[in-house]
């Protein structure tokens, strides 16, 4: 039966050529709480992979549409979260470096294993990137949904917190396009371009977006080589849609981004842990022991760095994907598939100080194949139903060295300190389906479930010294079955309420060290969300407003195990790095949402979420070198309150020109911005809480939209991650920053 369903996926998914991807043209009706209509206009989602109004989805969801995108700004993956209560993230050091999370679930994983790992799904068009990317190119977006709760059913492996769902603009018949240049502090350039062409009538259309982005970055290198953080990003992506008849589409996507930053984003903060306490001062008391090295701490530096090796630190990722849609009347037949890669590299500079102790050579490539196969029924009847299967391959190599430089003192510059060498591979397969029965024209009940079975196998070297430390070569298997229950009710048309029970699974795996204090496999993670929720509005359809609370009961929670100590034997230091799991895990909390068309010129949104995550009990946390006891203890990057909001007035001076004034605000409340938190329980591990300011005034003169912002314009000091590596000067952290700009785009 696994065979011949996998076979199955294969050659229909193949049917709609390999390198392709589509979808259904979306409705028009998009637009939101941002765009200039009397009251608040629909929002289709495509949450339950079939066209809905947001408001008849039984889903906590957040669905950020192409209109406040666009007013917004959005140009990360940072910029829409700020508009969904209850997500956060944590970066590493560069734009595709950020883990995400979602109600306190978080991925607690070595982001740069071969196999990437996460507790979230996240999908553009329907193509699972995870494997390559969690910030994509924001360039011609229809919308970004952001789903929050297991969404196992149709999103599918690793989706225990949930999924984000990027739907990108088609091809259309006609054609169009736009051009945007911008202009900001730090010598920042902005060009972004898109174009559609029709090339036969009906039948075949091409679009292609792109964006390139050159700045001379916020961090200045004070050494005399000079750099900082210079990035240079480039992405691009070019559609076609072939639509033969009337009821079947097909779409063919390639998109390709590229990152080159000078340095990782971060400044010293003076907190030494342990091992380099010891290696750098000889001390065997971690703490804010660092030196100064010219350039001071965090936060009265926030700017500046002294490193005596130039860094190259980037990544890039591509993909070819299809997606085809079959409308066979009484159902519909959807296939995708597609390839991905992705590189991720680290080079120079790793004690990040003016001593020349050691530099590293980081090189991470990583590869996906997905296919998914799926028929639902098309239209609403007394049952609505689906059903699917899918499969896939990631794999992953690395080749990890760090070395000494001329004053080491563990060995003749050039030789090899510590060396990781892995490589990778999982394979997963997975049927699904969900079923909804409409008792009545208010009463519904939909049952989901989707069973999943994977193989993971590790191979990995490790090294100190030069010489090999420890080997292995293991494999394990993991199955999993995870229903979903929902119960919804619509009181009246504009008025839903629904109740939901789900679970989520994340796969277990093998460990990349023998160290014989880790165990030789760490199992999966298991969570089953509760939830009840409403959505109405009023005021003939101006106000809209979300609300939910739910209960998260998280168990063996993975966690990731990395630090260094100095082996008083050989006097060289040794590398311990797995992956553990906690016993337990629990949040709760609440959120709620809204878009009001005040009047028609006056619009405003808001946010709120109240999430209390915790360890119920992990009695055995291992973190820099000591076992503690965690139970109790929050959970890393997950603020009790996130809170946001966003209002625009638009003044219009006739029909084709108008003026616009929106300001943006946004809390977040203190969180861990480390597991070092977990051992040392103070800054830099808690990322302090803070409010954020952004301000744009601008016009539209018909096809012609001019715009003057002011990022963080109080200039708040915040951070969202404290990381460690072999820091001189301390742990470091990535600031926030004040930024002045505009830009100028041209529809035609």
């Amino acid at each position: 039966m696994l065979r011949a369903s996998v076979a199955a996926v294969a050659i229909l998914v193949a049917a709609g050529a390999t390198g392709a991807q589509a979808q259904t043209a979306e409705p028009a009706a998009t637009a939101d709480a941002g765009a200039a209509t009397a009251g608040t206009s629909d929002i289709i989602v495509t949450a339950q992979r079939r066209k809905e109004s947001i408001q008849n989805v039984p889903i906590a969801i957040t669905a950020i549409t192409a209109q406040t995108l666009k007013d917004q700004n959005v140009k990360s993956v940072q910029d829409y979260f700020a508009m969904t209560p209850n997500v956060s993230f944590q970066s590493n050091g560069s734009r595709d470096r950020k883990d995400l999370v979602i109600r306190g679930i978080s991925n607690q994983l070595n982001p740069y294993a071969d196999v990437r790992q996460g507790s979230y799904a996240f999908y553009i068009d329907e193509f699972n990137v995870a494997a390559g990317t969690s910030n994509p190119q924001i360039v011609d977006l229809d919308r970004i949904e952001v789903l929050r709760g297991p969404q196992g059913t149709y999103f599918g492996r690793n989706s225990v917190g949930g999924a984000i769902n990027v739907i990108t603009k088609k091809p259309v018949d006609h054609f169009e396009g736009n051009v945007e240049l911008g202009y900001s502090s730090f010598d920042t350039k902005h060009v972004q371009a898109v174009i559609n062409v029709p090339i036969v009538k009906d039948v075949l259309a091409i679009r292609a977006a792109g964006q390139y982005d050159k700045s001379d970055g916020f961090i200045k290198n004070i050494n005399p080589i000079g750099g900082g953080n210079n990035t240079r990003y480039y992405s691009g992506r070019v559609q076609a849609r072939l639509t033969p008849s009337s009821n079947f589409t097909w779409d063919v996507a390639y998109s390709y981004s590229n990152e080159r930053d000078g340095m990782r984003d971060g400044v010293p903060t003076g907190f030494v842990t342990k091992t380099w306490a010891s290696v750098y001062y000889g001390l065997s008391t971690p703490g804010f022991i660092a030196d100064p090295d010219g350039v001071g701490f965090y936060p009265h530096n926030d700017n500046k760095v002294n490193f005596n090796r130039p860094q190259r630190v980037g990544s890039k990722y591509s993909y070819i994907s299809t997606h085809f849609t079959w409308d066979l009347g009484l159902a519909s037949l959807t296939g995708v598939g597609g390839h991905l890669e992705s590189t991720v590299f680290n080079y120079g500079d790793v004690d990040g100080g003016s001593h020349d102790y050691f530099y590293e050579n980081f090189h991470l490539k990583r590869k996906s194949d997905s296919g998914e196969l799926r028929l639902q029924s098309n239209g609403k009847h007394f049952l609505d139903w689906s059903l699917g299967v899918s499969l896939g391959r990631d794999t992953g190599v690395t080749d990890q060295g760090t070395f000494n430089g001329s004053e080491s003192p563990f060995g003749v510059e050039d030789s090899e300190v510590t060396g990781f060498n892995s490589d990778s591979a999982t394979r997963y397969f997975a049927m699904f389906g969900q079923a909804t029965a409409n008792f009545t024209d208010k009463l519904a009940f939909t049952v989901g479930a989707r069973y999943s079975w994977e193989k993971t196998k590790n191979v990995a070297e490790n090294r100190s010294g030069g010489v090999r430390t420890d080997s292995n070569d293991r494999s394990a298997s993991f199955e999993d079955f995870s229903p979903k229950f929902t119960l919804s009710y619509k009181a009246r048309p504009n008025l839903m309420f629904y109740a939901t029970v789900s679970k989520g699974f994340k796969s277990g795996g093998t460990q990349t060290t023998s160290n014989g204090q880790i165990a030789n496999s760490f199992k999966p993670e298991t969570l089953w969300n509760y939830e009840a929720g409403t959505k109405f509005d009023l005021f003939d359809r101006r106000l809209r407003v979300d609300l939910s609370g739910f209960y998260m009961d998280w168990k063996n929670v993975q966690e990731t195990i990395k630090f260094q100590y100095v082996d008083p034997v050989t006097h060289q230091i040794v590398g311990v790095s797995g992956i553990d799991n906690a016993a337990s895990a629990r949040s709760y909390g609440a959120e709620a949402s809204f878009d009001f068309a005040v009047t028609k010129e006056f619009k405003l949104s808001g946010q709120i979420g109240y999430n209390n995550a915790k360890y119920r009990k992990y009695t055995n946390a291992l973190v820099d070198g000591s076992t503690i006891d965690a139970s109790g203890k929050p959970l890393v990057a997950a603020p009790k309150w996130t809170i946001g909001a966003q209002g625009q007035y638009t003044y219009p001076i006739n029909e084709t020109t108008d003026v616009f004034a929106r300001i943006e605000w946004n809390y977040r409340s203190k969180m861990l911005s480390s597991q070092y938190a977990l051992l040392y329980y103070q800054y830099p591990f808690i990322s302090p809480s803070y409010h954020n300011v952004n301000v744009r005034v601008g016009t539209d003169i018909g096809p012609l939209r001019v715009v003057g912002y002011v990022q963080n314009l109080f200039k708040a000091h915040y951070y969202a991650n404290a990381y460690e590596k072999a820091f001189y000067s301390g742990v470091q952290v990535e600031p926030s920053y004040r930024s002045f700009g505009v830009t100028a785009s041209y529809n035609f």
